[in-house]
């Protein structure tokens, strides 16, 4: 990665990137994040019910 550029030459990639990028309308995107929550797992692990404890 270079990094020798400027401020304003990366906000010109970035918006070369974006303008490639298709667009999307706003139902679209409900519709992924609705498969993105609905295709998730949760990161919270669950505790087991029987755990001895030691002293």
């Amino acid at each position: 990665m270079n990094y020798n550029i400027s401020f304003s030459e990366m906000n010109e990639l970035a918006e070369q990137a974006i303008s490639k990028k298709p667009k999307l309308s706003l139902e679209q995107m409900r519709q992924q994040v609705s498969q993105l929550k609905s295709n998730s797992n949760s990161k919270v692990r669950k505790q087991p019910e029987n755990r001895d404890r030691h002293p």
